[in-house]
């Protein structure tokens, strides 16, 4: 009785896209390179919130990758 099941936190993209300030087109993006956790719940897409704050606490592990000495590359 003890083992709890927890929920995610779920919520749609433009309560996600408000959440954070962003564009839902942004956070679709986040989705479909695979950076966030969602799920299609029919016509809507549903966003793990707790995937989105840990990915923006985290930072991206692609740009961090590319850093040198805390210095991130930039295209020319």
């Amino acid at each position: 009785m003890g083992d709890a099941i927890r929920y995610p936190n779920m919520g749609t993209v433009k309560k996600a896209a408000e959440i954070y300030g962003l564009s839902p087109s942004y956070i679709r993006r986040l989705c479909k390179t695979g950076k966030i956790r969602y799920v299609n719940a029919g016509h809507m897409w549903l966003v793990n919130l707790d995937s989105l704050a840990r990915y923006f606490e985290q930072g991206d592990p692609a740009e961090n990758s590319q850093t040198v000495g805390g210095i991130r590359r930039v295209a020319r």
